[in-house]
């Protein structure tokens, strides 16, 4: 009788003791490091509208993170959607410290527009006084310029479009992104761009003609020379190549 109350007493303990813990369910929700890797790649490739999303969708993450509010500002203004990459690059300003990347180049933007002048009133202040922001090294900046020919296209015979994105490709460059619209045989620039690694990326009617990355050395110019060689496209790619 002992013994059955003893194995009685062993299997009560058994069932009382809690659960095995079970192992912990992944997220199927994206991380918003993975969405800003998605909404640049989508960048790069001219896909502008498809970045919004990415970028948006990153911030409801990461509300307070002054790159993703830079990147969604920059896709804004690729879209002319102006209303509302003011607003993004205002915020970048009043919550990002002068000199850093993202701080730069949104103040730049916003005075290009002419839209500083309309920003809020810590803004404001802090910008009234030009002579007083912070100077950049002269030395520390350089420039990307290209020439584009294709053979048998011309800019005032075939006028084929050709749209130019640049954009850093590292932690201390990422916020910093230009664009330029031209025709195909025409020459771009950009200029003030701080040194470090970019790419640079030829887009017509979304297909990537061009995609080449490039080091800025500060004080001199990085010059592209881009032709149909450098590309992935065929020579009859432009319908106007064949006349």
């Amino acid at each position: 009788m002992r013994r059955l109350l003893l194995l009685a007493a062993l299997l009560l303990a058994a069932c009382q003791q809690p659960p095995a813990l079970q192992a912990p369910v992944t997220s199927a929700v994206a991380s918003a490091a993975k969405l800003r890797a998605e909404g640049d790649a989508l960048m790069a490739g001219g896909n502008y509208t498809g970045a919004v999303e990415k970028f948006r969708q990153a911030i409801d993450l990461e509300p307070a993170s002054v790159p993703l509010r830079f990147a969604l500002g920059s896709a804004y203004s690729f879209l002319d959607r102006r209303p509302e990459a003011i607003s993004q690059f205002r915020w970048v300003m009043a919550h990002s410290a002068a000199g850093t990347s993202e701080h730069e180049e949104s103040r730049r933007w916003l005075v290009r527009v002419g839209a500083l002048v309309e920003a809020g009133a810590g803004v404001a202040k802090a910008e009234s006084a030009p002579g007083e922001a912070q100077k950049v090294d002269p030395s520390t900046q350089g420039s990307i310029a290209g020439q584009t020919q294709w053979p048998g296209v011309t800019p005032a015979e075939h006028q084929v479009s050709l749209r130019v994105s640049m954009l850093g490709t590292e932690d201390a460059t990422r916020g910093v992104q230009r664009r330029a619209e031209l025709l195909l045989g025409e020459r771009f620039e950009f200029k003030e761009i701080p040194e470090g690694q970019y790419r640079v990326v030829g887009i017509h009617d979304d297909r990537i003609v061009w995609d080449q990355r490039v080091t800025v050395k500060g004080g001199k110019q990085t010059e592209l020379a881009w032709g149909q060689a450098d590309s992935s496209l065929p020579v009859t790619a432009f319908p106007s190549a064949r006349r």
